[in-house]
């Protein structure tokens, strides 16, 4: 099965990030730790023309740290970029956040070209001095908070500002419409919808996004997307698999697996036959909760060693 899900809400909330984007000093892209690469908007880049960003790896605590490390210096090294990590052990702070902000204004400030002026007066150079200070201390910046469905956005968004202001649930498209609240002094947050982009051409990513939960469950097939979970599994974390289901032997593909999986937890109907159902939700549930540990589904572009099982 194809996975696509692009309701109208996202497509009205897609035009409007880009309308207001223009308006905007930093953007905040919220990626999954777990997969940064599969839960980055493309529309986002062109959106942003220019504009700083900062990414936020989320759920790091469910990712393995070594490759959250990777994936930090990854974007880092992207120009006007910057990022961090959250997760629940280690929650990032709003100073942490107002920090990196600031250091990317930096940036945008030292890559501006300069007209030449005319050498000032001892005068005019502390006057302009305070004039800049004067400026900085009182303009007001906005900060867009963006980030695919279900990847925390909201949570993060109510951790920097010290209270409840968005919904927060463990399903997808819960924050509907754009809201701006004061961050503090003169910082300004401005929510938006989780969105994604209306193709997912690379299906790969797309069943990723699915096992994460970032893909409303009635839009896919829940046995196809556990049997794409079960083949990553297999090959990349077998070992966390025995562990986890008390398997001395694995099967070699994912549909086995699935089917020895419902026979040892019970997943079949009154008829013998497997419930196929039953055993998907099994597999994925406990993917989304991190009952196999922390772990990693992507690698940064240059990193072409495959994760540690």
């Amino acid at each position: 099965m194809t996975i696509s899900w692009y309701p109208g809400h996202m497509h009205k909330a897609n035009k409007e990030m880009a309308a207001l984007i223009k308006q905007i000093d930093v953007v905040i892209e919220v990626l999954d730790a777990r997969m940064p690469q599969a839960s980055a908007n493309p529309l986002l880049k062109a959106m942003r023309e220019g504009k700083p960003c900062l990414h936020i790896l989320n759920k790091a605590d469910l990712a393995d740290p070594r490759i959250t490390r990777e994936w930090l210096d990854y974007f880092r090294a992207q120009p006007l970029a910057h990022a961090a990590a959250s997760g629940k052990d280690k929650r990032i702070e709003t100073a942490d956040v107002l920090h990196l902000c600031r250091q990317l204004l930096r940036k945008v400030a030292a890559a501006k070209p300069r007209k030449p002026q005319p050498a000032p007066t001892e005068d005019e150079n502390a006057d302009l001095a305070a004039l800049r200070a004067w400026k900085q201390e009182n303009k007001k910046h906005q900060i867009l908070i963006v980030g695919i469905p279900n990847v925390g956005k909201s949570s993060i968004m109510n951790q920097l500002l010290g209270r409840k202001i968005a919904r927060t649930g463990n399903e997808p498209a819960i924050t509907k419409g754009q809201q701006r609240v004061r961050l503090k002094d003169n910082w300004f947050l401005v929510d938006t919808p989780g969105v994604l982009w209306p193709r997912l051409e690379d299906q790969a990513a797309a069943y990723r996004l699915a096992m994460s939960g970032a893909i409303r469950n009635t839009a896919m097939e829940f046995l196809d997307v556990a049997q794409f979970a079960a083949k990553t599994l297999l090959e990349e974390f077998p070992e966390r698999l025995k562990h986890r289901y008390g398997m001395s032997a694995l099967p070699a593909d994912g549909e086995a697996f699935l089917r020895e999986l419902a026979i040892a937890r019970g997943c079949v109907r009154k008829d013998k036959d497997i419930d196929w159902n039953r055993v998907s939700e099994l597999l994925i549930n406990d993917y989304r909760a991190g009952r196999f540990g922390p772990m990693s589904l992507e690698r940064p572009p240059q990193a072409e060693n495959p994760p540690a099982a």
